[in-house]
Formats: structure tokens, C-alpha cells, sequence
């Protein structure tokens, strides 16, 4: 064993031993990519609802020299960033071929991982970066899993001789089709977070169309042939792969797909990437229809003419799956990308990531889009906890979301087994839409049993039935 190796090995050891901070709040992780810079510049980054941002993309060359998406380094988003109190790490990789195969012919040569690492840290004390997250997505063999361990391990080397605060994340898929060629047991001795991208469950490699971030699988897997969900690969993750929850991240999708289909679940024509931002544009124009899928906790919009099928995730989903971090016990969430939910001044999905990650909870408001009818969801989570360890982070909480078509006068009352108003949740004038309310059950002394919830819209009446848990 070569004396460099030994000491390799001895610093990985100490650092996994040594640099395991208590963890004081929830990460908030935002790629910034370098090409969005003219959308969301960097005096638009809401920081107050960020703890890191991962600047995308720069990678290897074949000679272990450091490319780059643009020709000078973004020093404003870097020092916006510091002045914000926030850290900012310099992604390497991304989802392109190129992106690919240089980073295993880096990794599989000792002499060019030297190179490599040398010139990630010189980048990183140049420009003044808080760490790197690794963003390889190619590790395909046994020999590209063993490659990879020795770079990351090298790199923490490094970054113990420079500076110590220094940060390695990953970004890591959500499966065993890409995580099989990791060697986590390894990797998390050195890595500080692993950001999962919970998206892309189906494209264009898909036989149907589907949801693109499910949280759940759904009610019947036969009728979806990717039958897969963020709830599955977080026990994949977490569990299969014994990845401690305090270094998992939940990726987050501003953006959704379109599909050449009108129907969940069928064979499609033509297939494309769409930002929030574009959805929101497209379906305000046309007879479009918003369906909620409680099975999947998702969204989708439809049209008949011509046959389209968009998922997405909103502020309602959006806001779910930070609830189901808090439940989980999770590290936080991540987003891809912050300049895609960019409306004018406005960033719905990160104003709900911002309240939900941070001091305040609470159920956002859905675009208000006329729905096809009137409706009352399920709740979520059902049953739900009043004595902590809820999807609402320890509160006594659940989600009440409704559809109205029309504007009306809207009541929202819960009731119990005798048919006693326990809560008024909701009584005024609403636009037609998607809404949501939030029932907190510690405002109310009420033993754990079966409640009814209740909503008059116009002429429109349902009731639903919800377990309160002790």
C-alpha cells in the first residue's frame, strides 16, 4: 500500500469519526444553473428559504482540467450568496455524455483523479466555493463503482489538508438501475449529504404516460408498467441501502413532462421536459382539466384536443412531499432547478418550499383553476397523529383540499360519531378553483375515533371520513 493510499484511508477514517455536526435544521438545497442566469438572476434567489445553493454545471476534461457552462465564474451569485449567510457549492457533472465519460476516465486513472482533485481545490479557494457536490451520472460497472469510491476519498483527503468545512454532496438517483453502481457503505464515510432526484419516474423511455414525481405508486400496478414512487425509493435508499435519513435529501421538480396522450396510464406520441412556469403559461389557454390523483399524491392537467397529459407538481404536492421529509426524518429537500418556477416576480413553488422547510406550516393555495366539478379529496395524511410524529413534522395536523368549478359561498365543517360540530374550518366566498385548508386537531380536545368532514359549495354537499390518532 503506497504511503499517499495510507493516508487516504487514515483521513477518510478520522472524518467519518470527527465531522458529524448535530444537524439544526432542515436543508434547503437549490441548483442554480448556469444557464438560467438570465431568468432568476442572482439578486432574485429567495435566500431567506435556502441553506446551500449547488452552482450547475462545470466537469472534468480528459486531462483533468475543470469545463465550465460559461466562460467566467458567476462571482456575484457567490458573493450574494456569502452576504445572504448561505454556502454555495460548485457542481460538477450533470446529464450530459460528455459529463459522462470524462468523469470515468478521470476516476479510473490514478495520475488524473490527482489532477482532478488538485483542480477542484484550487477552483473552489479561488473563487471562494463552500464545497463541491458530485453530480456523475453515468457509474455503469463494477470498475466505475470502485473509481468513483477512490476519487470521493480522495477528494475529502484534500479537502481535510485545505480547508475542513469544505462539503462533498452527491446527487444520486432514486433506484437499483443507478444505485446499484454506487458503493454507498463506502461513499457516506466521506460524503456530507446525498441529494436523491425524485423525478423522472417516466419520459421518454416510458411505454405510457405517467407521473413524473409520484409520491406513492398508486392503487393498481398493473395498470402502470413503471409502477415505482418516492415512498419506495426512500426505503431503497434508506433502508436496502442503509443511507442514514440525516444524510438523505428528497429532490424536489420545478418542472414537469408532457405527453402526446389525454389519459393517465396509456401509450403516448411525443414526449418533452416543460418548467412550472411553462405549464402555468400553457394551460391557462384552452379547455384544460385539473385531476388530483390521491392514490399517487400528484397532479395532472389534460386536454382533448390535442391529446396532452402534463404532470407536474404544484404548490398543493409540492408542499405534501415536504411534509412526508418532515414525517420521514429526512435531511431536507433539494430542488431542480430555482429558475423554473420563475412567473414575473413570483416563485409559487418556492415561497411553499420556504414555509413548509422553514418556521411556518401550513396548507398553500393551488392555482386557482377552474376544475371540471365540484369535489372534496381525501384527506392527507389519513390517519394522522395528534400526539406528534405526524407528515406535518410532530403537528396534529391533516389537509383538506376541495375543487369548485364556479365561484360560491364555501363551509368546511368537521363532526363527530354523534354528528357534533367539532370545527369550522372554513366559511366564505371563494373563486372557483383548487383550495386547501388545514385541520389542527391541538386547537380542539378530541379523544382519537373517526371524525366526518363536511363541505357545502353552492348546492353542492359531501361528506368524508378522517381518523384522529392518539
Amino acid at each position: 500500500m503506497t504511503l499517499r493510499r495510507m493516508f487516504v484511508l487514515t483521513v477518510v477514517f478520522l472524518f467519518a469519526e470527527v465531522h458529524a455536526p448535530a444537524q439544526q435544521q432542515y436543508r434547503v438545497i437549490g441548483y442554480y444553473t448556469m444557464w438560467g442566469r438570465s431568468t432568476l438572476p442572482a439578486s432574485g434567489v429567495r435566500f431567506n428559504y435556502l441553506t446551500h445553493i449547488n452552482h450547475a454545471f462545470a466537469w472534468p476534461n480528459t486531462d483533468g482540467s475543470i469545463a465550465s457552462y460559461e466562460p467566467a465564474v458567476d462571482t456575484a451569485l457567490i458573493n450574494a450568496t456569502h452576504r445572504a449567510g448561505r454556502k454555495i457549492l460548485l457542481s460538477l457533472g450533470g446529464a450530459g455524455t460528455t459529463q459522462a465519460q470524462n468523469f470515468a476516465l478521470v476516476a479510473a486513472d490514478s495520475a488524473l483523479r490527482t489532477t482532478f482533485v488538485d483542480n477542484i481545490v484550487s477552483r473552489l479557494a479561488t473563487y471562494h466555493y463552500d464545497g463541491v457536490d458530485l453530480d456523475w451520472e453515468g457509474p455503469s460497472s463494477l470498475a466505475d463503482r470502485a473509481n468513483e469510491v477512490a476519487l470521493v476519498q480522495e477528494l475529502r483527503a484534500a479537502f481535510y489538508l485545505a480547508n475542513t468545512t469544505w462539503l462533498i454532496t452527491m446527487a444520486i438517483g432514486p433506484s437499483s438501475w443507478s444505485g446499484q453502481w454506487h458503493d454507498y457503505a463506502a461513499l457516506k464515510l466521506s460524503v456530507d449529504w446525498f441529494n436523491a432526484m425524485e423525478y423522472d419516474f417516466h419520459g421518454s423511455w416510458s411505454k405510457i404516460a405517467g407521473h413524473n414525481a409520484p409520491l406513492y405508486a398508486g392503487t393498481d400496478p398493473s395498470s402502470d408498467l413503471d409502477y415505482y414512487s418516492i415512498d419506495q425509493s426512500v426505503q431503497y435508499l434508506s433502508v436496502e441501502r442503509a443511507i442514514p435519513k440525516e444524510k438523505l435529501v428528497l429532490g424536489l421538480p420545478f418542472y414537469g413532462k408532457s405527453f402526446g396522450t389525454s389519459t393517465l396510464y396509456t401509450s403516448y406520441t411525443g414526449e418533452q421536459d416543460l418548467a412550472y412556469r411553462d405549464i402555468m403559461s400553457a394551460v391557462q389557454n384552452g379547455n384544460w382539466t385539473y385531476t388530483w390523483d390521491d392514490g399517487s399524491q400528484a397532479p395532472y392537467y389534460t386536454l382533448a384536443s390535442p391529446p396532452t397529459f402534463i404532470s407536474l407538481d404544484d404548490p398543493t404536492s409540492i408542499a405534501i412531499k415536504c411534509q412526508y421529509v418532515r414525517e420521514k426524518g429526512l435531511s431536507g429537500v433539494m430542488i431542480w432547478e430555482l429558475s423554473q418556477d420563475v412567473i414575473g416576480q413570483e416563485q409559487p413553488l418556492m415561497d411553499v418550499v420556504g414555509a413548509q422547510m422553514g418556521t411556518t406550516t401550513g396548507v398553500p393555495e393551488p392555482l386557482a383553476l377552474a376544475p371540471a366539478g365540484f369535489a372534496l379529496y381525501d384527506n392527507y395524511p389519513n390517519p394522522f397523529s395528534a400526539g406528534g410524529g405526524s407528515a406535518f413534522g410532530g403537528n396534529p395536523s391533516t389537509a383538506i383540499r376541495f375543487a369548485m368549478p364556479v365561484a360560491a359561498h364555501v363551509s368546511i365543517r368537521v363532526f363527530d360519531l354523534l354528528g357534533r360540530e367539532v370545527a369550522s374550518l372554513l366559511d366564505e366566498d371563494r373563486a372557483a378553483g383548487v383550495g386547501a385548508v388545514l385541520f389542527d386537531a391541538s386547537h380542539h380536545d378530541l379523544a382519537s375515533g373517526v371524525y366526518f368532514y363536511r363541505i357545502h359549495a353552492g348546492t353542492f354537499t359531501q361528506t368524508k371520513k378522517m381518523i384522529l390518532m392518539r
